[in-house]
């Protein structure tokens, strides 16, 4: 039975709760919170998110600015920041605890000018990187089951991981870049520099790459790679998937495949042969590279050609 005095109880607590949510929510359209950084003295700048999506562009001075859109204001809410000598690490403010309907996105405006070290993080939320031109020393970046979209980077080290989520790439230049998923798929324009691929059970699909570089699937996914232009040795390896290599029509290589459960597929058959289950051959008269291709239960098809 509710009394007379339930009643009078619960009115001003409903009351409270009503006026509280009202006066609370915004517009995800309107800037919840805005952060600006001077630069001139940071060397390392860290963004770290849990499951927002993290959006960057080109800042038009040389102020680092971050904007926090959530349907929820609440100072509370609003990111941390640590700023210690030369770095600067900026991570994911509170939320409620009964999450509801509360979302929050970020919008971060990086200077052109800063080309020092950068690492960006998230578990769920995507990160793009579409709008902007990035030239840094060191970029890192690593997603848990996020999307992350790069259209141009450019840095002495890259690091690229992810353990569900995909990687749709653009252009990619560093002298290392290292690239690791569990079971994400990675689709990329354009690399250049010396590459690490290492994948689980990933898709991956590299359109035109220079360089040299190492592309390991440990267990399964297809891995497809291009090259225009190799200056070094390239190994690739797929335990339970096919591999699908072009090489450049002018490079003079040693050739070694071998496939345990699976054919071996070339357009330079005068150049190898077959011993058991090991293709070996030289193409070319001076070899300058040696492409070593192997996989336990894939096919593997290896030409020399145009990327497409």
């Amino acid at each position: 039975m509710i009394t007379k005095n339930h009643v009078i109880f619960c009115a001003p607590v409903l009351l409270c709760l009503l006026l509280f949510a009202g006066c609370s929510k915004t517009d995800t359209h309107e800037t919840a919170n805005e952060l600006r950084f001077s630069l001139t003295d940071v060397s390392d700048i860290t963004i770290s998110y849990d499951e927002e999506d993290i959006t960057f562009y080109d800042s038009d001075d040389d102020t680092l600015i971050i904007k926090e859109y959530m349907t929820v204001k609440k100072k509370s809410y609003f990111a941390k920041v640590k700023q210690r000598k030369n770095s600067l690490h900026i991570s994911e403010g509170g939320k409620p605890i009964f999450k509801g309907d509360f979302n929050r996105h970020i919008e971060i405006y990086l200077p052109l000018s800063y080309q020092n070290n950068l690492s960006i993080t998230t578990t769920d939320g995507n990160i793009n990187l579409s709008d902007i031109d990035l030239n840094v020393s060191d970029l890192q970046i690593d997603s848990t089951s996020g999307t992350v979209q790069v259209s141009h980077a450019q840095a002495d080290q890259m690091h690229l991981s992810s353990t569900s989520g995909t990687f749709k790439l653009g252009s990619l230049t560093a002298e290392s870049i290292w690239i690791k998923t569990t079971c994400g798929n990675v689709m990329c324009k354009e690399i250049d520099g010396s590459v690490t691929y290492t994948s689980t059970s990933g898709n991956a699909e590299f359109q035109s790459a220079i360089g040299f570089g190492r592309f390991t699937a440990e267990n399964s996914g297809r891995l497809s790679v291009c090259y225009t232009n190799v200056d070094g040795d390239l190994m690739l390896f797929n335990k339970n998937d096919n591999i699908n290599l072009v090489l450049p029509e002018k490079l003079e290589f040693e050739f070694e495949a071998i496939t345990k459960n699976g054919a071996i597929s070339t357009n330079f058959q005068k150049q190898i042969e077959i011993d058991g289950d090991k293709t070996i051959g030289t193409v070319g008269d001076n070899p300058t590279s040696t492409v070593r291709v192997e996989t336990k239960n894939g096919n593997i098809t290896a030409v020399v050609g145009i990327c497409h």
